[in-house]
């Protein structure tokens, strides 16, 4: 009897191990399905969705910070120079360090923010026209191509302006944070949020629309 036990345990370990989906359920009701991949798979949607999200904290400005009524006075970067909130918060999104661009992402950002976007009289909103499926250079990288509109709204009069954006992302798959904790600060939860699909930017080029809209 002991060894047909044994036998049927062994059995029912196999079939688990073997298994490449899981199904669990959350404390507040929820059911996912989990798949088992290799650590620097993302999904195509969560690659998609990292370049989408930079590129709407990025150029989607309406003076006012997010989750308040207040009036967005913008993050000073250095040199008496200023960008919006929100686009601060997506900078995070961008490799940073010897290897990465972000500072100088920051600068050319600064560069091309109107000051009276500080005070409420600009407004600015991306759309996004086109948005490739990732394709694969090697295993946790990938490139995006994207066609977009930025277009900048004159609240105190003069005319609107459109400025095209056609760009090439480059990202790569990096650790995911850790869950953060009780006490920590609003801006240490909106990184989390923004790092969690375990993805940065490391590259951004100009894309000429010819040859890839078949993508």
């Amino acid at each position: 009897m002991s060894f047909l036990f044994l036998l049927f345990l062994s059995f029912k370990v196999n079939q688990l191990a073997a298994r490449k989906t899981t199904f669990v359920q959350l404390v507040n009701g929820h059911s996912l399905i989990i798949s088992e991949q290799d650590y620097l798979y993302r999904h195509p949607e969560v690659v998609k969705n990292t370049v989408k999200q930079w590129a709407n904290l990025t150029f989607n400005w309406d003076g006012i910070i997010p989750g308040t009524k207040e009036l967005d006075k913008g993050r000073d970067i250095g040199k008496g120079k200023r960008i919006t909130t929100n686009a601060y918060i997506g900078s995070f999104l961008i490799q940073s360090g010897k290897q990465g661009f972000r500072q100088a992402a920051l600068n050319a950002l600064a560069e091309i923010t109107p000051s009276r976007v500080f005070g409420g009289q600009v407004r600015s909103k991306i759309i996004i026209s086109y948005l490739s499926a990732p394709r694969q250079i090697k295993m946790g990288e990938w490139e995006v191509d994207m066609v977009a509109t930025r277009v900048l709204v004159n609240l105190s009069g003069g005319a609107d302006e459109e400025i095209t954006f056609n760009r090439t992302f480059r990202l790569q798959a990096v650790d995911i944070p850790s869950q953060p904790a009780n006490n920590d600060s609003p801006l240490e939860r909106q990184l989390y949020e923004i790092r969690s699909a375990g993805l940065e930017i490391t590259k951004i080029s100009e894309f000429t629309t010819e040859g890839r809209r078949n993508n």
